[in-house]
């Protein structure tokens, strides 16, 4: 009796996706008879029905729903397996799918980059730049290879590898002229940031800033619209450093909040090993340290 390989699995998974066997089975290129029988084995040998039936629909029971994220790691697993064989047999290590939170796009990632490719990496770099949150999720689903990001205040996932970069804190910077440096209270002004509204809440600013006036996850916009308007910039401590030697801003001096940004190097447990991950971690590390 068959219990669930690859083949059933995708069958599985298919069925769940599309609905009907109909379409499961032109999906997979079989024929519907054989997808009706290995659908029928697979639930005899599990020892439960996967789907309810209703004429040709298809809707999964709880134990369908319980083994489903199983069927989809196992599938994902032989994804995997398949690529590092393929990076094994052409001798280097292909494409990374890089996701990079906006602090980390700003301040780390191009300097990463640069030593990547000076340490003679074949490896290819996608990078998708975004919120942390809307990345990780984008990890978990096999979308991106890696995640460098703010880990926030998330307790650890078993999920995900996390290894730690330096924490950071934020800093303040107003254009040349700004009212503030004359003495006009902070509380006047609106603020510009990447950081969440919600996680602000949690660690208020040295003032009450109010609701953000601008929240962007692009740095360099954020700077330019400073430039130009009374808005006070809020960034971690190295985004500002880059931002002070690239923009015409200038520092606030004073603490600015206990919100402390957590960046992190991040993929999925389960991910295939891989030297050119490892390398780009270091040169992340390298950067973050100095």
């Amino acid at each position: 009796m068959r219990m669930l390989t690859l083949r059933t699995a995708r069958l599985f998974i298919a069925c769940a996706d599309h609905g009907t066997l109909t379409a499961a089975a032109g999906v997979l290129n079989v024929s519907q008879p054989a997808a009706t029988k290995s659908l029928a084995q697979l639930e005899a040998a599990l020892g439960g029905a996967l789907f309810e039936r209703a004429g040709r629909r298809l809707s999964l029971t709880a134990l369908g729903e319980a083994l489903l994220p199983r069927a989809r790691a196992l599938v994902q697993q032989a994804r995997d397996m398949e690529a590092e064989a393929k990076r094994w047999r052409s001798g280097e290590d292909g494409l990374i799918r890089l996701g990079a939170g906006p602090a980390v796009a700003f301040s780390l990632l191009p300097d990463a980059v640069k030593r990547f490719y000076a340490s003679g990496s074949a490896a290819r770099l996608t990078v998708r730049s975004g919120a942390a949150g809307e990345l990780i999720e984008r990890l978990r689903r096999g979308e991106l290879d890696m995640v460098v990001a703010d880990r926030g205040d998330d307790e650890a996932d078993p999920a995900l590898a996390t290894r730690a970069l330096p924490d950071q804190g934020l800093a303040a910077a107003v254009r040349p002229g700004h009212p503030a440096l004359a003495g006009a209270p902070l509380e006047d002004f609106r603020i510009a940031t990447a950081t969440p509204p919600e996680r602000l809440r949690q660690f208020p600013l040295g003032w009450n800033a109010g609701a953000p006036g601008i929240v962007c996850d692009d740095y360099g916009v954020l700077a330019r619209a400073c430039a130009v308007s009374d808005h006070i910039l809020i960034a971690p401590e190295p985004v500002m450093a880059r931002i002070l030697t690239e923009y015409a801003l200038v520092p606030l001096p004073g603490p600015v909040s206990g919100l402390v940004v957590r960046p992190a190097l991040i993929w999925r447990s389960d991910a295939p090993a891989s030297a050119a991950r490892e390398g780009l971690c270091a040169c992340f590390e390298g950067v973050a340290e100095h």
